[in-house]
């Protein structure tokens, strides 16, 4: 069995968790979520890229009611797109492929680059945006889990898959540098505030911040910076050296060997912090602008282009319940029983991993804390009026870790063309994927519902599937302008009669 074989192998190399969380099937903001997040309706979404968004919409008053997102992707375990599509899993008959003599459920890349993956589960809760003249507000409830691996070297998970017995990695001597896996779940309630700084002629400047205060559920983490070792069959492995650590806060109880809750319910909590600014070039000069009187006279302005630079989920999560940090410096073994290893509790793992690689179970445990760090990224936004209710966008995010254990979001250039109007809005994005896997994506906005996706591959059966991405949203909004209709008078602004414009 494929977990079984993994835990061999990564009990001295310290990835347990790697290859558990990290490659196993059932695994998996889309990461973006462009077809939510960028629009002129994008209301409370927009907080998610860019806080100075909030007095740039077509709406003065958003109110999200849920919005969710699933987001994988990996660059290791695959299923052919001639054996499986996502409509298969409705299908009462559909019997789920098995590959090799041992009916593993997925096949591998073979290729010996280094292995990536992301796993990204967020529910925007609750919130709501409120434009009153230059100054917007925003209120945030959300949950996240959010997971990440980092260069992980090509040969680690060919073990887990393959098992120890694997001959034909036998005998080669692997060194591999700086890699990581880092996983945590968190509540987040954030507060955003943005002004207009700048607003002269056709020229407006906007400043967004929105600060969360976080609640850590769980977390996790493996961080290596080197391991030299040797895998000489089923049974003996040499461990040269290695250095790495080992973090974890887990809801449960260490020495059980299943699930139990253990108090208190988050086990951490910390802050995070994004930053950002837009500039608007408009289409026209207003003589006369908002002064006062209903919200809903507000006027939107129209504009030629629009751009925004932003820094997302500044922050650390500091886990001090439950919590374990392990260090291994410089260890090295040779271990001729590796197939002996037997577990039933984590305290029993990582003491047996202690004994090992330092002959003490308690050598190893080195604090009662993990920080995990958010993850940070710079976002650039860029959105073009070509004609009437034509749109052109562009959307680019590179990660920025601020700490030596963080998570990792990862990067994405994409051009998003688009339809909209107040009750349909459809858009197509074509996305590059960490600069190297092309997607076509798409997005429909009905009113008040929007669905979307950036792996339309994935559901036609066009493409491997390798990860997953879908997201929706139900949310209500009121346009500027709209006093005529919803209060019985026509507002003082551009859209009911004011031609005071030139």
């Amino acid at each position: 069995m494929i977990w079984k074989s993994s835990i061999n192998v990564i009990a001295v190399l310290l990835l347990s968790t790697l290859l558990l969380v990290l490659y196993q099937p059932q695994k998996a903001y889309g990461q973006e979520m462009l077809g939510l997040t960028l629009g002129n309706y994008s209301g409370s979404a927009g907080l998610m890229v860019n806080p100075a968004m909030i007095t740039n919409n077509k709406t003065f008053l958003d109110i999200n009611l849920v919005s969710a997102d699933l987001f994988f992707h990996n660059n290791f375990a695959f299923l052919p797109s001639s054996d499986f599509v996502v409509w298969d899993l409705f299908k009462s008959d559909y019997i789920f492929p098995t590959y090799g003599d041992y009916d593993k459920n997925f096949l591998y890349y073979k290729d010996k680059s280094l292995k990536d993956a992301t796993f990204n589960l967020r529910v925007l809760g609750p919130s709501a945006v409120l434009q009153v003249g230059k100054h917007g507000f925003g209120l945030q409830t959300g949950v996240r889990f959010f997971s990440s691996g980092n260069r992980i070297p090509w040969e680690i998970p060919v073990f887990g898959y393959e098992g120890l017995f694997y001959d034909q990695l036998h005998d080669i001597r692997f060194q591999d540098y700086d890699f990581n896996f880092t996983s945590t779940a968190w509540m987040e309630v954030g507060l955003s505030y943005a002004y207009d700084v700048y607003h002269y002629l056709d020229h407006k400047v906007t400043v967004g911040v929105s600060l969360k205060k976080l609640w850590g559920y769980s977390g996790a983490s493996v961080k290596t910076q080197n391991v030299d070792y040797v895998v000489f069959n089923d049974s003996t492995i040499s461990v040269v050296n290695m250095n790495a650590e080992v973090g974890f806060a887990l809801p449960m109880d260490y020495n059980e060997n299943s699930f139990s809750p253990v108090d208190p319910v988050f086990k951490g909590s910390g802050l995070g912090l994004d930053l950002g600014v837009v500039y608007v070039k408009k289409k026209s000069v207003d003589r006369q602008t908002w002064r006062g009187g209903q919200l809903c006279a507000q006027t939107y302005d129209d504009y030629l282009y629009r751009l925004g630079v932003s820094v997302l989920d500044i922050g650390r999560i500091n886990y001090k319940s439950n919590a374990q940090q392990h260090t291994f410096n410089n260890v090295s073994v040779f271990w001729d029983q590796a197939d002996t290893l037997q577990y039933t509790t984590m305290n029993q793992l990582m003491g047996d991993i202690s004994t090992i690689l330092y002959g003490d179970p308690d050598a190893s445990l080195t604090g009662t804390s993990i920080k995990i760090g958010l993850p940070t990224a710079l976002s650039v936004q860029f959105d073009y009026h070509y004609i009437k209710q034509f749109y052109v966008g562009a959307y680019w995010i590179h990660p920025l870790p601020l700490y030596s254990n963080s998570l990792r979001r990862a990067p994405m250039l994409a051009v998003i063309p688009r339809y909209e109007t107040h009750y349909l809005e459809v858009g197509l994005p074509v996305s590059l994927y960490e600069y190297q896997y092309p997607r076509i994506g798409l997005s429909a906005r009905f009113y008040f519902f929007t669905i979307g996706t950036e792996r339309l591959g994935t559901y036609l059966g066009m493409a491997d599937m390798n990860g997953l991405d879908i997201y929706a949203s139900i949310k209500l909004g009121i346009g500027k302008g709209s006093c005529k209709n919803l209060f019985g008078g026509a507002c003082s602004n551009a859209n009911f009669g004011n031609k005071n414009k030139f």
